[in-house]
């Protein structure tokens, strides 16, 4: 190898060595972002790392076989500085840091065993070091340093910013705020020692209101309040009964009236992360069309829910006593006062089987769970009759606010052996007062059979206890089990007309099975002893 090439490889070497720091000793230097944004984010894993040390303190088997890397960050000024670190692939818990003060051969912790988050004041001209730590040699981590904002000029409500007038869900005019080094002030309503920032709005029009607030970085919960008067004579709005307001959540309504001016809080908790949001307010938009029981929306039975759900909203959505008894499960006190739901109507299929479900909108984020009920007859007090559905664990019920359908957690319902033609009423709303879009469908899956010669299939035993033996006059191409809420626990393909299925396995209880031959298919259901 020539003089020039050793030359080229030893350059080569030194800048693989210099960014594999696997002790403190050498640690490569990060720069710190101007903000959350982290342009000067450092990527990396852990391939060719031991653990060193420093991390050997972390306890128990979890640690066991984790490894770590090192940086090293100098502040060019004294201020809260915010160190933090997230996975590119793996669990979120596959990444920690330490971090620690000193010299190398004396560095003493900052931040225990391992974070993920960790904010301080740091000194201007002092050497932190940065343990990176990994799961595995193959996890893939982002690391960012950057400090914490001044404290905000809206501090107090007499340095107030002016929150201007927005449409529902488009936010044309929203604000961009932050809490962070935000100090207290004795008159908001959200909190006793965490800092908050304030917002003064001048509504258009006399009516209700949304104040909606929503993390823009940071995970930290975040408290609206809304209040009347001046500065220094600030009236929280009571949460009465002749008033929609909720004070105190991400989400707040009020009553207002056109020119006055109001004033508008933001509260968070202190946090290891810059707590920046976006703050938006509208006038509330118009009861959906399905709010009363007289006017549901009609729902069209599908083979499955991603054919058959339709995006539908309890915002702004109120609660009509006269038609309908309050719900028997999933509320809250005052769900007269507060509550928002809104109905559907489903047509039982032929088979007398389907399942109502209920799912996230993916673009809403106030909405986090839903409950329901069933009925048949027409709407009132003493009109509207219970329809019990088969599923959940507790059949011989109409209302349903916990059961999960194929791992989602909003409330969902099979019915089973139903009569044909059979119209049901459904009644969907937040829990918690929550409101927001959600997706709704009714399926059943028998709808995607095509013509099958049952005549010449057979199955036995049923109930089954070990196999189940299946028989037809035709070869069978595939055969799957279904629960009776949709989800396959055995699929075997074949090539044959009579088969055995060990189903052995399987739990006690109701399952579907579906025969495919050819173009043509066939469901029956089993039992599973």
């Amino acid at each position: 190898m020539t003089k020039k090439l050793l030359l080229i490889f030893a350059a080569f070497l030194s800048q693989i060595v210099s960014g594999q720091t696997d002790e403190a000793n050498g640690a490569t230097p990060i720069m710190a972002s101007t903000s959350f944004t982290c342009e000067n984010e450092v990527t990396g894993n852990f391939v060719g790392f031991t653990k060193s040390a420093e991390f050997e303190v972390c306890p128990g088997a979890e640690y066991a076989n984790w490894v770590d890397s090192w940086y090293a960050f100098t502040p060019t000024e004294t201020r809260d500085y915010s160190i933090e670190i997230e996975t590119l692939n793996g669990s979120v818990f596959d990444v920690r840091i330490g971090v620690f003060s000193g010299t190398i051969g004396n560095l003493s912790s900052m931040t225990g065993c391992a974070t993920r988050y960790f904010s301080a004041t740091l000194t201007m001209g002092q050497t932190y070091y940065i343990n990176t730590r990994g799961a595995s040699e193959s996890t893939e981590y982002r690391l960012c340093v950057y400090p914490f904002p001044d404290t905000p000029t809206n501090d107090e409500p007499e340095t107030a910013d002016v929150l201007l007038e927005s449409t529902f869900e488009v936010c044309e005019n929203a604000s961009i705020g932050y809490t962070t080094n935000a100090t207290y002030t004795s008159e908001v309503e959200c909190s006793t020692s965490n800092p908050d920032v304030w917002y003064s709005f001048t509504p258009t029009e006399s009516g209700e209101y949304t104040f909606r607030a929503d993390l823009v970085n940071g995970a930290t919960p975040l408290y609206i309040g809304v209040y009347s008067g001046t500065p220094g004579f600030l009236n929280p709005f009571p949460e009465t009964t002749t008033s929609p307001t909720i004070q105190c959540q991400d989400i707040v309504l009020a009553d207002l009236s056109a020119g006055e001016t109001y004033y508008v809080s933001v509260t968070s908790s202190n946090s290891s992360q810059a707590i920046y949001f976006e703050l938006c307010a509208y006038m509330s938009p118009d009861a959906p069309s399905n709010d009363d029981c007289t006017n549901p929306i009609p729902l069209t039975v599908g083979a499955t829910f991603e054919d058959s759900f339709i995006v539908a909203t309890n915002t702004s959505a109120s609660v009509n006593p006269g038609n309908s008894n309050f719900p028997s499960c999933g509320t809250l006190p005052d769900f007269g006062i507060y509550g928002r739901d809104v109905w559907f109507t489903v047509v039982v299929p032929e088979s007398g089987n389907f399942v109502i479900e209920t799912r996230a909108e993916p673009s809403e984020t106030n909405l986090s769970d839903t409950a329901m009920e069933s009925y048949t007859g027409s709407c009132g007090t003493e009109t509207l009759v219970p329809f019990y559905y088969s599923q959940p664990p507790n059949p011989d019920d109409y209302c349903n606010n916990q059961f999960v359908v194929l791992e989602d957690a909003f409330a969902g319902m099979t019915f089973l052996d139903k009569t044909p033609g059979e119209t049901v009423i459904i009644r969907v709303w937040g829990w918690a007062y929550q409101f927001g879009k959600f997706r709704i469908g009714a399926y059943d899956a028998t709808l995607s059979v095509n013509e099958f010669d049952t005549s010449n299939l057979s199955y036995y035993p049923n109930p089954t206890n070990n196999q189940l033996h299946i028989k037809y006059n035709q070869t069978i191409d595939k055969v799957t089990i279904n629960t009776i809420l949709g989800k396959a626990v055995l699929s075997e393909e074949t090539n044959a007309q009579d088969l055995a299925l060990d189903v052995s396995n399987l739990a006690t209880g109701l399952y579907i099975v579906t025969v495919n031959s050819g173009k043509t298919s066939t469901n029956f259901k089993i039992v599973k002893e």
